[in-house]
């Protein structure tokens, strides 16, 4: 199976063995329940597009950081106050929403998403971004409205 769409459900949590499919490329999980992700979701190593937004994820594995093949990553409207420190790690990352959420930071590793170009990080709680920033020289949209930014690096 290549692609797994569960939009519009009443999930609330997702089993361990979800980590087990190893072909899916694409996952629709937008307008669910979760709360959390099982550990073992990093091992979807052909993961290349991940809808989770409209859901009410606090947090994020920390396996997230393995998901290299990910290119678009949708985490809009949840209730996401920080970001597992492995973050950077997707590097083949292009578009990424986290608009709508409660970060207050970002972690230092960010800058490390190198092949993004398409950020939306509007309506949360950030006070400041990383120094690291600066690395993310292929952006072309960045959306940053609706925070508590005093300066910028």
């Amino acid at each position: 199976m290549q692609v797994l769409s569960l939009s519009h459900n009443r999930l609330t949590a997702l089993p361990e063995s979800f980590g087990q499919l190893s072909s899916l490329e694409e996952l629709v999980l937008f307008t669910n329940r979760l709360c959390g992700l099982p550990e073992g979701f990093g091992r979807l190593a052909s993961l290349k597009r991940l809808w989770l937004s409209r859901n009410v994820l606090e947090a994020l594995p920390d396996s997230f950081g393995e998901l290299a093949a990910l290119h678009t990553l949708m985490l809009d409207q949840n209730r996401l106050t920080a970001l597992p420190g492995g973050f950077g790690q997707l590097r083949s990352l292009q578009r990424l929403k986290l608009d709508d959420n409660r970060l207050a930071a970002l972690p230092e590793g960010f800058g490390g998403l190198a092949a993004l170009q398409v950020l939306g990080l509007s309506h949360n709680e950030l006070e400041s971004l990383p120094e690291s920033f600066g690395g993310l020289s292929r952006l072309q949209t960045l959306v940053l409205s609706h925070n508590e930014l005093a300066a910028l690096p």
